[in-house]
């Protein structure tokens, strides 16, 4: 037993300085070395793999906070100052605004539709004789009395209307421009004719009824506008701005709002 032992050690030691084992103790540690490398390698990887998709989430989270955040519209800062024994604390708050530039666009896309009539009776005589010249022929007179009913209608132009918002002051100022005339209506089925003088050789046409009662048309429109016509067209428009207005929510709360009629 013990000579088989030796022979085996021996043999193992002629074995261990053969160049075959020299080769395989370094195929044997040169794949070590490789199998090591491959293991820290993947580790390397994988740790800087979590750590790139941590960042990357992290910096989406923070794109998409920022993109889903509506800036206000306009700010004005309010600062209060608060003073203590041992140091001076500004803070700065942002107080919201109206922006004058989007509300006079969106003025322009609700234009008001600002109109008003006059209703009216009148009554007139009319009277005429044929003539040479500045001398009238005898026996050539007609006349009559009528009354008739008519209708005066005034404006403005909408397009024209502009505001400007003073933040500080929390005013509204709308320019508007002056109201005018568009339509005179006469009711000719109102005709009431009375005190009619006709004349053989200067009779009373159709045309002397519509003539005398256009011949007043100035008249009357003027007297429409002295009893307010023209104020009721004001009227009627500012109560369409103010009602679009208040729709927004700080301006009814804390502006007032001021027109003045731009009068050429």
């Amino acid at each position: 037993m013990k000579k088989q032992t030796g022979t085996f050690s021996k043999k193992l030691d002629e074995y261990i300085h053969t160049k075959q084992f020299r080769w395989l103790r370094f195929l044997i540690l040169l794949l070590g070395f490789i199998v090591t490398g491959c293991i820290c390698f993947l580790a390397g990887f994988f740790l800087n793999r979590d750590d790139n998709m941590i960042y990357k989430s992290n910096i989406n989270a923070i794109t998409n906070q920022i993109q889903n955040t509506e800036p206000p519209v306009t700010t004005a800062p309010e600062t209060t100052t608060i003073t203590t024994t041992t140091e001076l604390t500004t803070v700065t708050t942002a107080k919201p605004t109206v922006n004058g530039v989007l509300l006079n666009s969106r003025l322009k896309e609700n234009l008001p539709d600002a109109t008003a009539e006059y209703a009216y009776s009148n009554a007139c005589n009319f009277e005429n004789r044929n003539s040479i010249g500045d001398v009238n022929i005898p026996l050539t007179k007609k006349s009559f009395t009528i009354s008739y009913d008519g209708v005066i209608t005034a404006t403005l132009d909408s397009s024209l209307i502009t505001l400007s918002v003073d933040n500080d002051a929390k005013t509204v100022t709308v320019i508007i421009p002056e109201a005018y005339i568009i339509s005179h209506e006469i009711d000719e089925s109102s005709f009431i004719i009375s005190g009619k003088n006709d004349n053989i050789f200067n009779p009373i046409s159709n045309s002397d009824y519509t003539d005398i009662c256009l011949s007043n048309n100035s008249k009357m429109e003027e007297k429409a506008i002295s009893n307010g016509l023209y104020e009721q067209v004001y009227e009627n428009a500012e109560s369409e701005i103010s009602d679009f207005l208040y729709e927004d929510e700080l301006i009814a709360e804390s502006y007032s709002i001021n027109f003045i009629i731009s009068r050429i």
